[in-house]
């Protein structure tokens, strides 16, 4: 090699060797250093030196979510490994590719490339870059919904990751720790992981990492209604994700200050905050949550004082252009069924029902496709996992997925019966749901009528009883008056009263007889009998 040339190749690890150490702590200049490393070593054609910059402009453009930007690099660099026999290499590219697989929504290729990224390193002895795979397969079985064996490799992990004194995957394993803990209510685990992450990336100048940590603590305290310490975290989150240029996470960060502001009533300063999100989403094309805001600026403008409804209107048109874009029907479910409120309050009652018609439409679909897709991982995952336990045995190598999309392929018609079960099923349950909550109100009345009926029966006894004693105390009176001397006319006055008072006291307990009957068959009817007739003993 010429001396010059090896000079440059010099540079060029060199830059590269920068690059790839700073890729997390600061990936802004890391892709500084590894474009110019790549440009240096096009200019000798240098394989080694082209494989690790691409491998690192692979990893920066997957920070900024530039997934199909990202996986050309990483083509190209794992066919440069492969020329240069660089193993280590190739397994960071099947890494990456997991990760990029996992964003678009693929699982099962997801897994796939990890667990061929996780063999290689085992084979090679590359442990902190063993310790980065188990954390990324354990994200997958995040995303697949598999907790259990997320935290198993997690833990995994962050064990590795502490032998090795390395705190990328520590900090990493110890902050998605703590999502999984926060997905499943714990919040108080959830903060204690959060910080102990946060801890380490601030000693390792993480500042991306920084943020985040601060972000997921802000919304633990959002979620255990402590506004305070929320807002203090966020806008700490808020000012790192400024100064380091974190566009999207500077999006996250003012979105979830107006959800907290929202809840301290402060409503104009989370919509300003709102304004703030919505404008740095659009800028980073980030459509999802361009929608996400609208929505919630459309539900924010009835707590400001002058509701305008046209622009509540115009925002939901432009949510609900970005859903039908996006194809997403969990988003666009979300968009009609906030438009049925809207046409609702605003008593246009026949747009309302047409929206709420849609949304529980496309509640049904998503409620069948969610199942279809757990059974379809659920049989990803099987066949994953035996495949990778398959290698460990046998030293199996590149098993192709196109195998598996073959065996998917014929179980579909399985699928689709069990899917067609499953509607007539859900469609079964509802109108037991509707029949079983009629009869417990139904019961709760009997519940209620007996216990009514049973307080009534007290005061009727006494009406019935004291009618009775009544008219004897007045035919006693009518005894009684023919022993005294009284004037004729005196005495059929007082004669005719009485005659009226037993007649009355008569009708009284003839009536009070007829609500007392009422109320036994109310308490016959509610006790827990069968009603069959027995033999009973007279006696």
């Amino acid at each position: 090699m010429h001396p010059q040339e090896q000079s440059k190749v010099q540079i060029i690890e060199q830059l590269n060797q920068t690059a790839w150490g700073m890729r997390v702590s600061d990936s802004t200049q890391s892709f500084e250093l590894s474009s110019r490393a790549l440009a240096l070593s096009n200019e000798i054609s240098y394989l080694k030196g082209q494989g690790e910059a691409l491998r690192t402009l692979g990893f920066c453009h997957i920070r900024l979510a530039k997934f199909q930007e990202a996986l050309p690099l990483l083509d190209q660099a794992f066919l440069l490994f492969q020329q240069v026999n660089d193993l280590k290499g190739q397994s960071d590219v099947y890494e990456y590719t997991g990760i990029i697989k996992r964003s678009l929504g693929d699982y099962a290729a997801s897994l796939d490339y990890l667990f061929k990224g996780s063999e290689l390193r085992q084979q090679i002895g590359y442990e902190d870059g063993l310790s980065l795979s188990f954390y990324h397969i354990g994200i997958t079985y995040k995303y697949l919904g598999y907790l259990e064996q997320a935290l198993e490799y997690l833990l995994k992990s962050l064990e590795l990751g502490r032998k090795l004194k390395y705190w990328v995957s520590i900090s990493y394993s110890l902050n998605n720790i703590g999502v999984i803990y926060a997905d499943m209510g714990d919040n108080q685990n959830a903060l204690k992981y959060y910080e102990q992450s946060l801890g380490l990336r601030r000693e390792s100048g993480d500042k991306w990492g920084e943020a985040g940590c601060l972000d997921n603590i802000g919304l633990i305290h959002y979620k255990l209604g402590d506004n305070t310490k929320a807002e203090d975290f966020c806008l700490k989150s808020l000012a790192i994700t400024e100064s380091s240029g974190d566009k999207k996470g500077q999006g996250n960060s003012l979105y979830h200050l107006s959800l907290i502001y929202t809840q301290s009533e402060e409503s104009k300063k989370a919509f300003n905050y709102a304004q703030q999100s919505l404008k740095i989403r659009t800028k980073i094309g980030d459509k999802k949550g361009q929608a996400e805001v609208l929505l919630f600026l459309s539900g924010l403008y009835p707590l400001i004082d002058e509701v305008n409804h046209e622009k509540i209107e115009a925002l939901l048109k432009k949510a609900l252009k970005i859903g039908k874009d996006l194809k997403a029907k969990d988003l666009l479910s979300h968009i009609h069924f906030q438009y049925y409120k809207f046409y609702k309050n605003s008593t246009k009652n026949s747009d309302a029902l047409e929206h709420l018609e849609i949304h529980n439409t496309l509640e049904k679909e998503l409620f069948n496709q969610t199942f279809n897709q757990k059974l379809v991982n659920l049989q990803i995952t099987h066949q994953v996992e035996k495949s990778r336990k398959e290698a460990e045995i046998y030293q199996l190598k590149n098993i192709e997925l196109v195998q598996l999309n073959e065996e998917i392929q014929k179980q579909r018609d399985v699928l689709d019966a069990q899917r067609k079960n499953l509607e007539e099923t859900l469609d079964n349950l509802k109108k037991t749901q509707t029949q079983l909550i009629q009869k417990e109100k139904m019961a709760s009345l009997g519940e209620l009528t007996a216990g009514i009926a049973h307080e009534i029966q007290n005061p009727l006894n006494f009406v019935n009883n004291f009618s009775e004693l009544s008219v004897d105390l007045a035919n006693e009176l009518k005894e009684e008056m023919g022993k005294v001397e009284i004037s004729e006319k005196d005495k059929e006055y007082i004669e005719e009263i009485l005659t009226d008072l037993t007649q009355n006291q008569d009708k009284i307990n003839h009536h009070g007889k007829r609500a007392s009957s009422i109320v036994k068959g109310m308490l016959e009817h509610s006790r827990a009998s069968t009603g069959v007739k027995e033999l009973t003993d007279i006696n």
